[in-house]
């Protein structure tokens, strides 16, 4: 027999074996400790979707602030999460555009372009992290978006990164690398080297887009900018932030 019945007694209230307190909390422990972890990852999300919401007029110190902060994706018809492309190639985050092609059938170089070259972003922690030219993998290294301008040229270098949750942001990891960038605000510089040269350029707005505006990714060949992109919400692919600054003429 594993169980039997003991009646308590007035000289043995208890008379079976009494669990030990630190047993009895485990249970709760566990269950404080799931529901953190699910409020982790659900609270960066939620907090961007409501960004835009002041209640009582007080100052917003959340991920992203009204003042600096301009929405271009607002509309009735919401964006489709497409599972199955592929996010680690840049060539996936805007499926639509005809560009893409260009990933596959990878430009001859004639040594006078660079493999790479770096971008740092001292306010969001980045230094001198690597941009490829001829590669689309996201893994391993920032990409440019192909057909758009050199840095230092007229038209805008686009940029592409990952991001996940901010509390996974790793600078020295390219699949997290961009996990800050909805932070930055317009003010802030991009510094840029490409051959041996160092180019200032000043962000000047942040928008948010749907992946079939392509509009974003079109060159503008009256003055030299730069766009810096990543995937919003937090976490999801959604949508996709652009940042973009103005070349500061040394």
């Amino acid at each position: 027999m594993l169980y039997g019945y003991k009646k308590a007694t007035a000289k043995n209230p208890h008379p079976g074996k009494k669990i030990p307190i630190y047993l009895k909390t485990i249970p709760t422990l566990i269950s404080a400790l799931g529901l953190g972890i699910l409020g982790a990852v659900i609270y960066p999300v939620v907090s961007y979707q409501l960004k835009d919401i002041n209640l009582f007029n007080s100052k917003d110190q959340g991920l992203l602030s009204p003042v600096y902060y301009e929405s271009k994706a607002n509309s009735d018809s919401e964006p489709k999460v497409l599972s199955d492309l592929d996010y680690t190639k840049a060539s996936s985050w805007f499926p639509g555009s005809t560009q893409n092609q260009l990933f596959n059938s990878p430009i001859e170089n004639d040594g006078e372009i660079p493999e790479f070259y770096t971008i740092s972003i001292p306010s969001l922690g980045l230094a001198e992290a690597k941009v490829s030219l001829f590669d689309e993998d996201l893994t391993k290294h920032l990409v440019q978006y192909p057909q758009t301008a050199l840095p230092g040229q007229v038209g805008s270098p686009v940029i592409f990164g990952h991001s996940t949750l901010p509390q996974f942001f790793d600078a020295q990891k390219y699949t997290t690398i961009f996990s800050n960038l909805p932070k930055i605000k317009p003010g802030s510089d991009i510094f840029v080297k490409y051959n041996d040269k160092e180019y200032t350029y000043r962000v000047t707005k942040v928008i948010e887009v749907k992946p079939s505006e392509l509009w974003v990714l079109k060159q503008n060949y009256n003055s030299k900018t730069i766009k810096v992109v990543t995937c919003v919400p937090p976490g999801t692919t959604l949508r996709r932030l652009v940042v973009e600054g103005s070349l500061i003429e040394n």
